[in-house]
């Protein structure tokens, strides 16, 4: 009966392992998706206001439209100004509040300031999205192959 108690109690913590393991390699993927959309938010924005000089309001409706996920819900929240309490939860404080700065110039200066200004942001968050794919790929998978094989590893010490 305690060898069956040990194995159940060793299976229990290697689920919990492997549970830790996929929570963190969906944080890593979390933070790539974000700033990739964040790029492709810039990149969008400079082609609109380009090419057809759409409004600030017409271009996040269309990209909200265009790209689901959690930048266009930080979007939709942040231009509704309602409370950004769990928005971009896989990025840190201070990610944030650049990601916040990024946006809050946007539509404030002139034509050719805010050209400069969306280039700017385009190389920043293309650098972060790489930066964040590389990472993803480094440590994403590494960490849940850790966790899965700590748990191995418990089911065999108690075992």
């Amino acid at each position: 009966m305690a060898e069956i108690l040990r194995l159940v109690a060793g299976g229990l913590i290697a689920l919990v392992c492997a549970y830790i393991g996929l929570i963190v390699k969906r944080r890593y993927k979390s933070r790539e998706r974000i700033y990739t959309d964040a790029r492709d938010y810039f990149v969008y924005f400079e082609r609109e206001l380009v090419g057809f000089k759409t409004t600030l309001p017409e271009i996040n409706a269309k990209f909200v439209k265009q790209k689901a996920g959690e930048f266009s819900d930080f979007l939709i929240k942040y231009y509704a100004k309602t409370e950004q309490k769990n928005a971009l939860s896989a990025l840190k404080k201070e990610e944030k509040s650049l990601m916040e700065e990024a946006l809050s110039g946007l539509g404030k200066t002139s034509f050719e300031e805010q050209i400069k200004y969306l280039k700017r942001w385009q190389s920043e968050y293309s650098e972060k999205a790489e930066k964040a794919a590389t990472d993803n790929k480094k440590y994403g998978g590494m960490y849940f192959k850790l966790c899965v094989l700590l748990g191995i590893a418990a089911i065999i010490l108690l075992a």
